[in-house]
């Protein structure tokens, strides 16, 4: 088990690395100061007596020597002219005691700091031991080595590393915090939410917002639900009530308990809100069908696209719909809403495709190994860009360091498109089959409603007919 936190560091940052690399030489009128560096969420791990024990583990940096590291944090603020302020920040993992082995606990530590912060900042990473509870320190220079941005710890980072240490953990199966004293959201979640993009549960909490909507009853909302596709499981195998009531959307691999889904959500509560239902709305109201409108264009017959773009300009043709005209599907499968919850992402994959004329998997994986090959190679050129730079640091050559600066920066962004196309490549090949099926589904329950609205069409207008005979032979 994991617990990870980060704060700002206003002090002199020689003391704080100094600490992260020999705790043993850490004097008795120290203890309490350097007792704070543990303090989690604002509680204090461990107390100051208990800091004699501390000792190194292991210790390793990135962009920067152990040995010089405070030295190097410091250029690298006069540098890019910042050199008050926070001067660096503090971040701390810590493992569940005899849980990890000293080594496992730092390579941990080490992807984690490559992961969030190797690309840009210097940093110390630093795994100690303390009564058998290995932990890892972080120091990062608040200022980039490559662009002179300061970092900003924001809630969104926080999270970021969070959901990072965590998924780490699991590779290396070791226990994580799957739930805390409070209710919170993980990263995906809160960032598809505060860009007001769809979630699965922000989806699941507006189909319960429609069937409560089409309901008098509690009898008639589990209806509605189970029109909708949905599973609802209030009751044990025994009989008897469960603690946790859930619900199952369609094509979902589990479960999502109520009172997960936030305020409002829980059974009682939905109860509550139906009592106070007084006007019955349909669920699912029906689209104004307008006859389509025929033109005639003048020009050059386009080529038909076929292949993967056509695939992709289908699908992400029909998720619009749906995103726009949600009554358009009444029963929209969870891996399609999983899909419209990525519709950027598909639609990014889209235009890929489009640009680069992609339209074979053999075509895809040939592009793929062109882009990575460039990626490497551009990475090389780069990393001795990099080692040009500190040595010109070093012999205080800042006309050469600018230079350098805008050569680096400048491949920087070239890696950074070609490897957005390796990504992009990769997206494509694991989802494609999954988007054939999704779309061949949808296809087919668009015409299965299509049908039924012809049926309930047909059956008005012979009721209606039938109803008028009766009068006219009265």
């Amino acid at each position: 088990m994991a617990v990870t936190s980060i704060w700002p560091i206003h002090r002199r940052v020689d003391k704080v690395i100094d600490y992260v690399r020999n705790p043993e030489k850490t004097t008795e009128a120290g203890l309490p100061e350097l007792a704070s560096l543990h303090a989690v969420e604002d509680v204090v791990e461990y107390a100051a007596d208990e800091m004699k024990t501390e000792r190194r583990s292991y210790v390793s940096c990135l962009n920067c020597r152990e040995d010089t590291a405070a030295a190097q944090f410091m250029e690298t603020k006069r540098l890019w002219g910042k050199p008050g302020g926070r001067v660096c920040y503090h971040g701390y993992q810590s493992f569940k005691a005899d849980e990890v082995t000293a080594e496992t606990a730092h390579e941990i530590g080490v992807r984690l700091a490559e992961e969030l912060w190797g690309g840009r900042f210097e940093v110390v990473v630093a795994t100690h031991c303390n009564t058998g509870h290995y932990h890892n320190h972080f120091v990062i220079n608040s200022v980039s080595w490559v662009d002179g941005k300061k970092f900003y710890n924001s809630p969104a980072d926080y999270a970021r590393m969070r959901e990072a240490s965590d998924r780490l953990c699991r590779e290396y199966a070791i226990s994580v915090i799957e739930n805390s004293g409070r209710q919170t959201k993980d990263y995906a979640e809160w960032r598809a939410e505060r860009d007001g993009k769809p979630t699965h549960r922000g989806t699941i909490r507006a189909d319960i917002d429609r069937a409560i909507r089409a309901s008098t009853t509690e009898r008639d909302f589990l209806r509605v639900l189970d029109e909708m596709g949905y599973q609802v499981k209030t009751h044990g195998k025994d009989g008897k009530p469960l603690k946790y009531p859930a619900l199952k959307p369609p094509d979902a691999r589990g479960y999502f308990r109520f009172h997960k889904l936030g305020e409002g959500y829980t059974l009682e509560e939905i109860r509550v809100r139906i009592l106070r239902n007084i006007h019955k709305q349909p669920p699912f109201p029906e689209l104004v069908h307008h006859l389509p409108q025929h033109y005639r264009v003048r020009g050059k017959p386009q080529k038909k696209v076929t292949g993967l773009r056509a695939l992709y300009f289908h699908y992400c043709y029909e998720l619009h719909i749906i995103v726009k005209q949600p009554a358009s599907v009444k029963r929209v499968s969870f891996l399609l809403r999983e899909d419209i919850a990525k519709l950027d992402r598909l639609d990014a994959e889209t235009r890929f495709l489009g640009k680069h004329h992609i339209g074979t998997i053999e075509e895809l994986t040939t592009h793929r190994e062109t882009a990575l090959m460039e990626a490497n190679a551009l990475t090389a050129q780069r990393q001795e860009l990099r080692k040009d730079l500190r040595r010109l640091i070093r012999q205080g050559d800042f006309a050469g360091i600018d230079e350098v600066k805008q050569n680096i920066s400048s491949l920087s962004d070239r890696i950074r498109a070609v490897r957005k196309d390796v990504v992009l490549c990769d997206g494509i090949a694991q989802r494609s089959g999954q988007v054939r099926e999704n779309l061949g589904r949808l296809v087919k329950q668009k015409e299965l409603e299509r049908k039924e609205r012809s049926n309930d069409e047909l059956f008005r207008r012979r009721g209606g007919a039938s109803r008028e005979d009766v009068a006219g032979n009265r």
